[in-house]
């Protein structure tokens, strides 16, 4: 995804984000879309599933974001035996002595700003029913009738893996609370394995910090931005084409996309959203997690990115390279520093963006570094 830059006029706020965003990035390996996706959503005020193996990065990711903005975490790990009571607090003995019915709630979900609930999909259906109005209404009944807001500010759910085809009816209408969704792969290429195994602190050092007022004041300028002629021409045309291929993602998930869209150009630093800002859909207009995602996200780059679309297929061909050479034979060292020059070269043709930029920058560190490992084995 693209990069955070600073505005031309630069807000506070829209520097506090870009400076999270950048030390995050610094930090979490190899997590740049998923900083991206759970900053959009404090924006956006929509919630993130994350799916992939354990130990990617999900709850540290979680943690800093907490640090930067303050308040209170709940964190759980469900499962088929989890109760309510432990999501939502237990009943109050003090209350049935008086005949009532009622959830002590301190330290349970419905008081905590950020939550990370791991496995969020394996709960048991009575706790996927409480799940469900307080991740979209932000609201909770302790069980006196008295329906209350709850703080939550974000959710970000994890699964080690997407819904079986079995459940997924029955797992649809939480599935679709997350408007955010995003497979999350280990470390692929080889300098972040580098980082991996040779950098012993992984853990992000935040130099900000940011306030509740400051984040509302962020999505209530974020909501209005408004969208260029060509952005909504772009939209329309992605959910056309859907449409052709299959995929018709349903009325609230468009409309929530739009928003979506808003939150991650205001983070990117603009004063109206651009078709390149669309990039960010392709976590939000499909339901189906088998086929779908790598479908949109195709439609999504043909359209509206067609650069960043290029710039990801030379950035794997790069990977692809390196990941395939000795560097201890000379010959396979030239052949594959001669490709990396090519891609130098193409990326240099492309028209010019922050993206572009940085996979130049990084395509030439390899390239020296090929050259550097060369020398060094003769």
């Amino acid at each position: 995804m693209k990069p955070f830059r600073s505005p031309s006029e630069s807000h506070p706020v829209h520097e506090k984000f870009a400076k999270a965003r950048e030390e995050l990035s610094s930090a979490l390996i190899e997590r740049d879309e998923e900083i991206n996706l759970v900053l959009t959503a404090l924006l956006a005020n929509e919630h993130v599933l994350l799916v992939g193996p354990p130990g990617c990065g999900k709850s540290l990711l979680v943690d800093s974001l907490l640090s930067w903005v303050g308040g209170t975490k709940f964190t759980i790990l469900l499962t088929k035996f989890t109760s309510v009571e432990e999501v939502m607090g237990p009943v109050s003995l003090a209350a049935l002595k008086a005949d009532k019915y009622l959830r002590v709630t301190t330290g349970k979900l419905p008081e905590a700003d950020f939550a990370f609930i791991d496995e969020v999909l394996k709960g048991s259906s009575a706790i996927l029913n409480c799940l469900l109005k307080i991740l979209n209404e932000r609201s909770f009944d302790a069980g006196d009738g008295i329906v209350k807001k709850v703080p939550l500010k974000l959710c970000l759910g994890a699964s080690n893996e997407w819904p079986a085809p079995e459940t997924s009816k029955e797992l649809s209408a939480l599935f679709d609370r997350f408007t955010l969704r995003k497979t999350v792969t280990p470390i692929r290429s080889q300098l972040g394995r580098q980082r991996l195994l040779w950098a012993r602190d992984h853990v992000p050092k935040l130099s900000t910090t940011i306030t509740p007022a400051e984040v509302e004041e962020a999505r209530r300028t974020a909501a209005t931005l408004p969208w260029s002629k060509d952005a909504k021409e772009a939209l329309e045309s992605i959910l056309k084409e859907l449409a052709r291929e299959g995929i018709q993602p349903g009325d609230r998930r468009q409309f929530k996309t739009v928003g979506v869209v808003q939150a991650f150009a205001f983070l990117s630093g603009v004063d109206e959203v651009q078709p390149e800002h669309l990039e960010i859909a392709q976590c939000c207009l499909w339901d189906d997690p088998t086929e779908q995602p790598q479908k949109v996200a195709q439609v999504i780059a043909r359209i509206a990115n067609p650069t960043g679309m290029r710039v990801t297929q030379l950035l794997l061909e790069v990977e692809s390279v390196l990941a395939a050479t000795d560097v201890r034979n000379l010959a396979d060292a030239a052949k594959s520093a001669a490709k990396l020059g090519e891609v130098e070269r193409q990326l240099s043709s492309l028209s010019g963006n922050g993206r572009v930029d940085k996979a130049r920058l990084y395509v030439r560190e390899q390239l020296k570094k090929l050259k550097l490992a060369s020398i060094e084995a003769v």
